[in-house]
């Protein structure tokens, strides 16, 4: 709930919009100022004060506790001119509720928190747990300053900036030891056991995309690159490292060279400028996908991860001791301070002054009870398997038993207490899953020879069986509750990103929101140059050119299975003769996948015609690269027969400049000469055109691919210079009686 207070009758009138456009969010509160935000403090997650802010912080600060859990607080001025996130802009939200009050009132959002003055993702912003020093790698974040990453698996987070860079493999060493100077455990209520086991994972590489694990390789050679044969595109083995050729392009005020690797046969971008909106050269057209930051650099080519072990490694053995008589050894030297650190992990890690840790939901915990069994035995038996295993009770997901425990008490208790739902499987589903350790009471109770372990391996998606089945110990009495814990792999994840037909201010908040959550964008170069300056700092961009769209759908779902949060770009939307078709085609269940609407071409030539499809309407696609022109040509005939409005897209190009000729004739069995066509060339861009003429008149010469056709059917109208299409409403119809 959102707590509104004014003081004044201007205030009042703000705060009465904000109440009627979002009914059911918000509570005004009455009264004398200070009682009203005492009391809405109290009550409610977020506040909009149309105060001061130097009232609203003097009336606040008796009330502070703590930031995690006060709540957001956003102020509004006298002249509804300014939204100002004036407490709890991550934690309490107050940052976007700004921006949404700014949208209302049509007020400018003021926002001075650094992660998000300066574009880089807040540690506490990315929707997982965090412990340990957030503020001092944050700072380390913005600052610049070297911050290492350490992560078990590559997981869909938005891109960390540049001088975030993967570190040694997780292994012995690579931790600090529990105990040292300045460490603490992360959460600390491990068993002792737990602690001499040192964090492990995947390799890492410098310079490699981060969150990227990659072969170890020496880090005495430089890398080197594999040519491909100019005949082929295979790999020569042993030749020489080429130069890259260069590609200037624009990134916000300044240009970047940017090398482009060769393609699909050899072939190397040409150094000529491009226009984010005309034809490319046939040689950038060519070009395979080419890897990139988001202002150009190179990088190097990411690897797919490799799982971590199921069981680190132990501690190197302990020195031996002193001989008698033997020489102290002199005190080592002051310690030097150490980088920030950063991992990505569900084991618990000895985390120093400058270190922070990140959990994210890759446990899932099976649990079997008898009928009966109470809150507090679930819950220590997960809480003390947990630890056994020296894993972090901030990672689990879920909780996986059978559906005849849906409603179990002691298994509802245990995930209200870790914070997480219960899934349920059927019986049958998990009597069908192979486990370690069958047993004949669950098939007598409830018809699955395994509960806890078969849950947890059903729910973990094919993943890692950490902890097997592992029974409750009361004390007098039989053990009641059994659990099992599985580690599953990331879940990458696919936005499919509609960018609109060309204009910025007809790109979509979502669709924006989206390109900068994304680690990794795919996408034509032409289209990667028109949204460039709205990527992260971080992001890796892998682009190609025309002709490459089925590799690009291939190379975005194979980011995906690898853990990135990738984005997909397309123009228009991206579901409408688009990448999402053919990415769609490729994925799998392994992957999310989320659909982002843009405006299509259609939409925005529509709307500069006037209403063309006011009543039904067909799109149709005249290029028969993917479609033979018999299903074309009975498309059209079929629309004309129906009489129903038209869209031509790909309606012409150089090599085919038959086929709208064709389908126009076709329409023009059935409809007059004088039926109303819009053509519309580049719809919202700067050197768009817009032209209405008849189904007589228009000339294809002036078509290309780049314009969109529009044919009315019979009650399409030239209205004013405008195209119009009656809704068919009856009082229209009586009206022009």
């Amino acid at each position: 709930m959102i707590g509104l207070i004014s003081a004044t009758a201007a205030g009042a009138v703000a705060r009465d919009r904000l109440a009627t456009a979002w009914p059911g969010r918000t509570r005004v509160y009455d009264g004398p100022v200070r009682e009203a935000v005492e009391r809405a403090f109290a009550e409610c997650e977020q506040l909009v004060c149309f105060l001061a802010t130097g009232a609203t912080v003097r009336l606040l600060a008796p009330l502070l506790t703590d930031k995690a859990s006060d709540p957001g607080v956003v102020c509004v001025d006298e002249a509804g001119r300014y939204a100002v996130a004036l407490l709890g802009g991550h934690g309490g939200g107050a940052n976007s509720l700004a921006a949404e009050v700014g949208s209302v009132l049509a007020a400018t959002p003021v926002i001075t928190t650094a992660t998000d003055a300066v574009g880089v993702p807040g540690l506490d912003t990315l929707g997982l747990p965090a412990e340990g020093a957030v503020a001092s790698v944050t700072r380390a974040m913005l600052d610049g300053t070297p911050v290492t990453l350490h992560a078990d698996a590559v997981w869909p987070l938005p891109p960390l900036p540049p001088n975030v860079r993967p570190g040694a493999p997780l292994g012995a060493g690579a931790v600090a030891p529990l105990g040292g100077r300045g460490g603490r455990l992360a959460a600390g209520r491990a068993a002792p056991e737990a602690v001499a086991r040192p964090v492990t994972g995947s390799a890492y590489t410098e310079g490699a995309p981060q969150g990227v694990p990659v072969p170890p390789h020496d880090s005495t050679r430089a890398p080197t690159h594999r040519s491909a044969d100019a005949a082929t595109g295979e790999p020569t083995a042993g030749a020489p490292e080429a130069e890259a050729p260069q590609v200037a392009t624009t990134i916000g005020r300044r240009a970047a060279k940017r090398p482009v690797s060769g393609g699909p046969g050899g072939a190397t971008a040409s150094a000529q400028p491009v226009s984010a909106y005309g034809r490319l050269p046939a040689e950038r057209a060519a070009a395979g996908p080419v890897a990139t930051s988001a202002d150009g650099a190179a990088l190097p080519p990411a690897h797919p991860p490799a799982h971590p072990p199921a069981h680190p490694p132990a501690l190197p053995p302990a020195l031996p001791e002193r001989p008698a008589g033997a020489a102290a050894p002199q005190d080592p030297a002051p310690e030097q301070p150490r980088a920030a650190r950063l991992f990505v992990t569900d084991r618990v890690v000895a985390l120093g002054p400058t270190d922070a840790v990140l959990r994210p939901p890759s446990l899932v915990v099976g649990v079997g009870a008898s009928k009966g069994a109470g809150v507090d035995e679930v819950y220590g038996l997960v809480r003390d398997a947990l630890r056994a295993a020296g894993l972090s009770p901030l990672s689990v997901a879920e909780l996986a038993t059978v559906d005849a425990k849906a409603d179990e008490p002691g298994i509802v208790g245990a995930a209200d207490r870790l914070g997480v739902p219960v899934r349920t499987y059927p019986a049958g589903a998990l009597a069908a899953i192979a486990v370690p350790n069958p047993s004949d009471a669950p098939l007598a109770a409830v018809g699955t020879p395994s509960v806890a372990e078969a849950a947890a391996l059903a729910a973990g998606r094919g993943g890692e069986l950490l902890v097997p089945k592992r029974k409750s110990s009361p004390e007098g009495r039989p053990a009641m509750a059994t659990c099992a814990v599985v580690r599953r792999a990331p879940r990458g994840r696919l936005a499919v990103v509609g960018l609109g037909p060309g204009a910025r201010d007809l790109l979509t908040p979502r669709a924006t929101a989206e390109l900068r959550r994304a680690s990794v964008l795919v996408g034509l170069d032409q289209y990667v140059d028109q949204i460039r300056d709205l990527l992260r700092p971080g992001t890796r961009v892998i682009e190609s050119g025309l002709g490459h769209e089925e590799e690009r759908a291939r190379t975005a779902v194979s980011e995906a299975r690898a853990g990135h949060a990738v984005a997909l770009i397309g123009s228009g939307d991206a579901g409408v003769y688009a990448m999402a078709s053919p990415a769609l085609a490729e994925a799998a269940d392994d992957i999310e996948v989320v659909g982002v609407p843009g405006v299509t071409a259609a939409l925005a030539a529509a709307a500069l015609l006037g209403a063309p499809l006011g009543h039904d309407h067909v799109s149709i696609s005249l290029s028969d690269l993917h479609t033979p022109w018999e299903v074309i040509e009975r498309r059209v005939r079929a629309a004309a027969e129906a009489d129903i409005v038209v869209t031509f897209y790909n309606p012409r190009s150089r090599g085919r400049d038959w086929q709208l000729p064709k389908a126009l004739a076709l329409l023009a069995e059935h409809r007059t000469a004088t039926t109303p066509v819009g053509v519309v060339r580049n719809a919202s861009r700067p050197d768009g055109t817009t032209h209405l003429t008849t189904l007589a008149r228009l000339d294809p010469a002036t078509v290309d691919m780049m314009t969109v056709v529009m044919v009315g059917n019979t009650a399409t109208r030239e209205i004013a210079g405008r195209m119009v299409t009656p809704r068919g409403y009856r009082w229209q119809s009586e009206g022009a009686r």
